[in-house]
């Protein structure tokens, strides 16, 4: 496996960040964890710590958490913690941290609710609490730091199963039931703001509702859609009127809302990773920041969106994690954390681990659908060229004398091209749409 990784890994990953206006900075990997009952998948949710102003991600896989410090733009993994049930079956691990803790459920076998202290960080965490008392197995959790409350999905405890339970935190390491929410047959993940819980229920698709001290009320629904299927998860922009929706299904387009009103949410636009072989792709978890959407799109990769036109959302930028041909369709990037303090993405993969990429957003364009920028240049251009569908393109590079110098395929309006390797000089970008449009050329001087 370890030879095969390296392979996987290695060959492709220049050409794919050179393409994808992303920079791979690490990966990490470990051995000799068990894999599931598919024979290839290992590990599974990644979530982000910014503590004390340090960077850490956490990753979960079939034996329990991972806790890795960033250093360098490097990985340093400081600390592991068992999960109650470790084995084959774990599949599903879910994370989020509140008020210096982090939490972590498993939805497989007799599981249990983690708790972490991060007060011993860098050096270690300390779990403080580990027990099935309040939560047996849960899907997925959601903590609305806010109002001091964990939002279990698809919870089993002692006592039956609920869609969904709410839990106050006030003492954050003796949480305590407030209420279970069980007017939907399932509640697969949930996003919180300030008691509004955007709810994503598979087949009966999405629910808005206030929480309560010990209710809810519901403020809104979508239970038919375009495109519908599995209502997996979604996401609320800062400005709480774009909310993502991610429908769990092969060849299942992303939705995007518009949440202004909740008694009348629209369907604003429709995107997919514009991979090629829309039958495959799957879109899984999703993350806004700034009104730029990064999914996690199994074997499709990582997928960067800017939804700042809700209308029309704009590829930026894509890295796949999983590069051979899937041995099942759920194969590749499971999860993905975007931090808000700095230009750090984590995204975990089910086979290959985690990895640590850098994005730097393009400059924003408005009149000129065809540019190069910044033209004189140094360390790098970024190509841009306005795509009203997919973008599927080669760039060919030429010195001034004609030679060719470098090539790219291109599938996303922007591209950014490292300039480290080339001389000072005249040098000429043709761009050749694979649209049977004609070819374009423009100069750029490097200096």
């Amino acid at each position: 496996m370890r030879n095969l990784l390296s392979l996987f890994l290695l060959y492709p990953l220049a050409f794919i960040s050179q393409t994808s206006n992303l920079v791979l900075n690490d990966h990490w990997y470990k051995d000799s964890l068990i894999t599931t009952a598919d024979g290839e998948s290992i590990f599974n949710e990644v979530w982000g710590l910014e503590y004390n102003d340090e960077n850490y991600a956490v990753i979960g896989s079939t034996m329990g958490t991972h806790i890795l410090k960033i250093e360098n733009k490097k990985f340093v993994e400081i600390d592991f913690i068992e999960g109650r049930y470790a084995g084959y079956q774990a599949i599903h691990r879910d994370y989020h941290d509140f008020n210096g803790y982090l939490y972590a459920v498993c939805d497989e076998n007799l599981s249990s609710l983690q708790i972490m202290d991060l007060s011993y960080l860098p050096d270690s965490v300390h779990l403080v609490y580990d027990s099935d008392s309040l939560i047996t197995r849960a899907h997925n959790i959601f903590i609305d730091t806010a109002k001091s409350k964990m939002y279990a999905c698809a919870v089993a405890t002692q006592s039956g199963f609920h869609a969904m339970n709410i839990y106050d935190l006030f003492n954050p390491t003796n949480p305590q039931l407030l209420y279970s929410y069980d007017d939907v047959g399932h509640v697969h993940d949930a996003y919180v703001f300030n008691d509004t819980a955007f709810l994503n229920c598979g087949s009966q698709g999405l629910k808005v509702i206030k929480s309560l001290n010990n209710s809810y009320v519901q403020l809104g629904e979508l239970n038919i859609y375009p495109d519908k299927d599995y209502n997996h998860s979604g996401w609320i922009n800062e400005t709480k009127s774009t909310y993502l929706m991610c429908d769990e299904a092969p060849g299942k387009d992303v939705k995007v809302l518009d949440v202004t009103d909740l008694n009348d949410i629209q369907v604003n636009s429709l995107f997919n990773s514009e991979m090629g072989d829309d039958e495959s792709s799957i879109p899984h978890n999703v993350i806004i920041r700034n009104n730029i959407a990064y999914l996690s799109y199994y074997h499709d990769g990582l997928q960067i969106f800017d939804i700042s036109n809700s209308k029309q959302p704009q590829k930026l930028a894509f890295y796949d994690t999983y590069l051979p041909n899937p041995n099942v369709a759920w194969a590749g990037s499971w999860g993905v954390y975007p931090f808000e303090n700095n230009n750090f993405i984590l995204v975990s993969d089910r086979t290959y681990g985690l990895f640590l990429l850098s994005f730097e957003l393009p400059p924003k364009t408005t009149d000129n659908p065809f540019f190069v920028f910044p033209n004189p240049a140094t360390d790098y251009i970024y190509f841009y060229k306005e795509h009203l569908g997919s973008a599927d393109y080669l760039l060919n590079i030429y010195n001034s004398l004609g030679g060719l110098v470098d090539q790219f395929n291109g599938y996303s309006d922007y591209c950014k091209i490292n300039l480290s390797k080339y001389r000072t000089g005249i040098y000429i970008l043709e761009y050749i749409s694979n649209f049977d449009l004609a070819p374009i050329k423009t100069k750029f001087f490097v200096k």
